[in-house]
């Protein structure tokens, strides 16, 4: 009794200490979000003379100010112009949700092909998805560059969605652990009942892992959404609002030049996220219990 009660006292101790960690560790990221959020509403006066403390009211105008001011010039066709901010959320909605749908859905296809339909090659494919990322690629921007333009990706919303539609990397991972986690009379009852493998995985296996599937979803949405390296290089003439702000973060035009105003898009930028995350955050936070069988 006495041994059970030291084991259980270890257990509510190294929990104490766990929930104290997550607590420092969730403060950590709130904070400066939270401090961001308060000195947007700042006058650029009142930023200065106190960088921490609260507003003395609540203006929007450094939105208003950071949005028409979020430019990107680009040329086409030997014309230069400029990209304003409705144009490139649009872009960025595009190349978000068109290189999520491949970046979620290639590796999720690939990895129930290793874990339940042993192919052929099924091992092979899971010791290249390990060897690619282990291995460092390094120098080949240049190359994929080359080759895109050659197969007609280069500055083309499709073709990126393409290009980032692979199966190498975590996703592929978590997948095929998922996969393997199901129990086989899921597929056996389904094969039995004449359903064919189309239909198995699409109404059995998919449902099953959906918790999965959204949660890796909604990664690679904030993902590319917040990705301004990828649009810079591969589409000069389509830039993403996370492009934009990176660019407006370096003019130094009047209006532009304040802290609270590029702090202000900086939040801008990240309201379409939240506002994702608030309306699929039910069916991302619970339990999903696969195997139990019940005879």
């Amino acid at each position: 009794m006495e041994k059970e009660y030291r084991r259980k006292s270890k257990v509510d101790g190294f929990l104490v200490v766990g929930f104290i960690l997550l607590v420092i560790y969730s403060i950590s990221f709130l904070t400066p979000l939270l401090w961001s959020l308060l000195t947007s509403f700042k006058e650029e006066i009142d930023f200065m003379n106190n960088k921490i403390s609260f507003p003395k009211s609540i203006d929007f105008q450094n939105y208003f100010t950071a949005f028409k001011n979020i430019k990107v010039p680009i040329v086409e066709n030997g014309i230069p112009y400029q990209i304003n901010s409705i144009e490139m959320l649009y872009n960025s909605l595009v190349y978000t949700v068109l290189c999520t749908f491949t970046h979620t859905l290639v590796p999720c296809l690939t990895a129930y092909a290793v874990a339940k339909m042993e192919v052929k090659f099924g091992k092979v494919i899971y010791s290249i998805v390990i060897i690619t990322m282990i291995l460092p690629i390094i120098g080949n921007l240049a190359s994929e560059i080359q080759v895109s333009k050659a197969l007609g990706f280069f500055d083309n919303m499709f073709g990126l969605a393409i290009m980032k539609g692979h199966f190498l990397g975590t996703n592929f991972l978590i997948f095929h652990a998922s996969f393997k986690s199901i129990a086989k009379d899921y597929s056996e009852a389904a094969y039995i009942d004449g359903a064919s493998e189309l239909k198995v995985l699409t109404k059995v296996q998919l449902p099953l892992i959906k918790t999965t599937i959204s949660a890796i979803a909604l990664l690679s949405f904030i993902s590319f959404w917040n990705d301004y390296t990828t649009p810079m290089v591969y589409l000069p003439t389509r830039p993403t609002i996370a492009y934009g702000l990176y660019y407006f973060n370096q003019t130094t035009t009047n209006e532009s030049n304040f802290v609270t105003v590029r702090i202000a898009g900086c939040m801008l930028v990240t309201i379409p996220v939240f506002l994702i995350f608030l309306s699929t955050r039910k069916k991302l936070i619970g339990n999903l219990t696969v195997g139990g069988i019940k005879g």
